[in-house]
């Protein structure tokens, strides 16, 4: 995350870019995840994995932007979590740890969960 820090500090227009993408093709992921299992989920986040890489910045940074855009792309800094996005949020989470996608982006999901609370939404 430093990585897009930086950019962003730098004035890196292409960084604006690679979130639009992200945000874009999680918009298209996230349509029916309700509907589907956490296991069928983290397959789907597996199979994703070189679309992000591939358009978002590349290796590293592909793998940045996917761990942390899905959740972006679920919360507003305005309202929060609209509707079951808070839940749809946790389920991405134990997605992402149940899928095959790498370390990379396995640790910045984490962190992403953490800095947007989806554990409140856990199932009690």
């Amino acid at each position: 995350m430093r990585m897009v820090l930086e950019a962003l500090v730098n004035g890196n227009d292409e960084i604006v870019e690679h979130f639009a993408q992200a945000k874009a093709r999680w918009t298209r992921l996230l349509a029916n995840a309700s509907t589907v299992s956490v296991d069928e989920l983290a397959e789907k986040l597996t199979s994703e994995q070189f679309h992000f890489e591939r358009n978002c910045g590349g290796r590293y940074l592909g793998k940045v932007i996917m761990g942390w855009s899905g959740f972006i792309t679920l919360y507003s800094c305005q309202n929060g979590y609209e509707g079951d996005n808070g839940r749809l949020a946790y389920k991405l989470a134990k997605s992402f740890a149940n899928s095959s996608c790498s370390l990379e982006v396995k640790h910045a999901a984490k962190k992403a969960a953490e800095m947007y609370h989806v554990s409140e939404y856990a199932e009690v």
